[in-house]
């Protein structure tokens, strides 16, 4: 039984040891790939200047990655996610749900808008393509709509919400999740105006 139980725990540590050993290979290559998509854009750059960059061969990234783009794809929700999950730990300092609300969306915002600005040529190459943008945000649609889900539930039994049932939680974070996603595409593909950010903020937290 002795002999049993130690031969599962080696396997149990063998597998540890390689997913660990993969998301290090996976980290190097989405820290490389970020260092050459904002020298170099996204159109410009191709898996061997990814793999030169990161120090791996080619073989290496294709068997993590079927390509550039869904490289691009996963760091990219892979920072957008992380951006959520900040925001998501900072309002909690807040005790007024609104003003959680109204720092979730200036935090998200602020936070997306100078994490664009690093890839100016990427910015660019996908400023009119929905396709991808859509993309990028049906991915991380579910993770945003769980954090302000969160806020408006403190909201209705603060009574600050009272205009909102419970059962209609869900279509309200889909709805705000929404104007968010539409602010985005305004302000940090269209519009550089940071004024415009607090204002819309504030009118979805506090109303016009």
């Amino acid at each position: 039984m002795f002999v049993y139980i130690s031969t599962i725990k080696r396997k149990v540590s063998n597998q540890m040891n390689i997913i660990s050993k993969d998301e290090e290979v996976k980290t190097a290559i989405l820290e490389a790939a970020k260092r050459v998509f904002q020298k170099w854009g996204l159109n410009k750059t191709t898996m061997e200047d990814i793999a030169h960059e990161a120090g791996k061969g080619k073989s290496t990234l294709y068997y993590y990655y079927k390509s550039k783009d869904e490289i691009f794809e996963v760091l990219a929700t892979t920072e957008l996610a992380s951006i959520i999950n900040r925001a998501k730990i900072l309002v909690r300092e807040e005790k007024s749900a609104k003003e959680k609300l109204r720092k979730y969306i200036t935090l998200v915002l602020n936070d997306i808008k100078k994490t664009t600005s690093i890839y100016p040529l990427v910015k660019g190459e996908i400023k009119g393509n929905r396709e991808v943008i859509d993309k990028l945000r049906k991915q991380i649609d579910i993770i945003e709509e769980k954090a302000i889900a969160e806020i408006l539930k403190d909201g209705l039994k603060s009574g600050e919400f009272n205009f909102l049932r419970e059962d209609q939680i869900e279509k309200a974070a889909n709805v705000i999740s929404g104007i968010i996603r539409g602010l985005e595409l305004y302000l940090f593909l269209d519009n550089d105006d940071s004024e415009k950010i607090d204002m819309v903020t504030r009118i979805i937290s506090e109303g016009i």
